[in-house]
């Protein structure tokens, strides 16, 4: 296991960070945050700065004028960016935008047909404001579609039947990151007869087509400043060639590429490392009792405490990020979850146990709107679950051991 860094890993991490720290700064976080609606909050200047350096585009195929980057290299973007940016420009990269269009290009290459990756890949490569999303969570059916109970009766209700050269979809989507984006990997039923793991099919709808709806904008306590949305499709008629693989076996192509969301966890590293940086400085520049609190036993014990599990953290993370791209170099398109899902609860344990050591060597300043702490800590609780409670992904791992 090799965790050396190539020259062009060290060159797009020192880009990334030059990055922030040209273009995005806390006033830029505050002029977006006061929009009053959710969807002006999206910073189109920077994301359109950071297409034209190539960040949004990374895991593109090369052919298509991308780097096709592999996951330990997104890992260390995404940790580079966060590390480098308000918590509210972070929480903006990572589960509502730049992190979908990373997976989702790098799915489009691995599964999507040749007639897909032409439409798409150029669509992207060449506007910057064309985005992906994937989204499966339904009112009524949130993490039973990936439960082991594989049941006919449960999982997702969101329904498409083919009709001549076209499928009908029907039904509704919630809790959608970047879910207002141009292209959506929509999850959904093809059989209503069979268990979920026999009867999913992933549509590509484009987000213009008759029939879709955003029912409603989702606030959160995060200080993120992409979209999340509630969508409706009523009638929605998508054409048969934006099916992913076969019908009735998009759910081998949905777990098996559920791992490449590991970037997320890049960017939860990224984040819990700016909130000890920033934690131990305060600390160290902080007196009381005559001297920096960093010096008084309970407050550096706790930040040990917090490097000592970051490290922990960022060790796992990098070894389940190499782990699968040696799966992809040895010509795996879907691997197993297992090394994810490991991460999700880790690093979900991790965000709060940082946030709370922060908060207790803050004290009251925690809660101060003007230091930057109180926007790092509702980061993390308004991504608490995002991808499953840590009590689900230990099910899921469970059940893979």
């Amino acid at each position: 296991m090799d965790f050396e860094l190539t020259e062009e890993q060290k060159a797009l991490v020192a880009m990334a960070k030059d990055f922030c720290k040209r273009e995005t700064s806390p006033e830029l976080l505050r002029e977006y945050s006061a929009k009053e609606d959710p969807r002006d909050r999206v910073p189109w200047s920077v994301l359109k700065k950071m297409h034209d350096v190539g960040l949004l585009t990374v895991t593109v195929p090369e052919r298509y004028g991308g780097r096709d980057a592999d996951l330990l290299t997104l890992v260390l973007l995404a940790q580079a960016l966060a590390q480098n940016t308000g918590p509210g420009i972070a929480g903006l990269l990572a589960p509502n935008l730049l992190t979908f269009n990373w997976k989702m290009c790098g799915d489009l290459g691995a599964v999507g047909t040749e007639e897909q990756q032409d439409e798409f890949f150029k669509r992207i490569t060449s506007d910057y404001t064309f985005s992906m999303g994937e989204i499966a969570t339904e009112p009524d059916h949130g993490l039973d579609p990936i439960l082991p109970h594989d049941e006919p009766g449960s999982g997702l209700a969101t329904y498409a039947y083919r009709d001549g050269d076209e499928y009908v979809v029907n039904g509704e989507k919630c809790f959608c990151g970047n879910g207002t984006a141009s292209l959506l990997w929509v999850i959904l039923r093809t059989d209503k007869t069979k268990p979920v793991s026999q009867s999913t099919s992933i549509l590509l709808v484009p987000t213009d087509t008759p029939g879709f709806s955003i029912q409603k904008v989702n606030e959160f306590i995060s200080t993120a400043l992409g979209i999340n949305a509630d969508l409706h499709f009523d009638n929605m008629r998508v054409p048969a060639r934006y099916l992913v693989g076969e019908e009735n076996k998009g759910f081998a192509i949905f777990e098996g590429r559920r791992a490449f969301w590991l970037p997320i966890h890049g960017f939860e590293l990224g984040m819990a490392q700016a909130i000890y940086e920033y934690t131990k400085e305060y600390a160290k520049t902080r007196i009381q009792g005559g001297k920096p609190i960093f010096e008084h036993l309970t407050v550096g014990s706790r930040i040990v405490d917090m490097l000592l599990h970051i490290e922990q953290a960022r060790y796992l993370v990098y070894k389940t990020a190499w782990e699968y791209d040696q799966a992809v170099k040895a010509g795996s398109k879907l691997v197993s979850s297992l090394g994810f899902n490991l991460c999700n609860t880790t690093l979900r344990e991790l965000g709060v146990l940082i946030a709370g050591h922060a908060a207790e060597v803050f004290g009251g300043r925690a809660a101060l709107k003007e230091l930057p702490i109180e926007g790092y800590i509702r980061s993390v609780y308004g991504g608490l679950h995002a991808f499953g409670t840590a009590t689900f992904n230990r099910i899921k791992s469970m059940n893979m051991i």
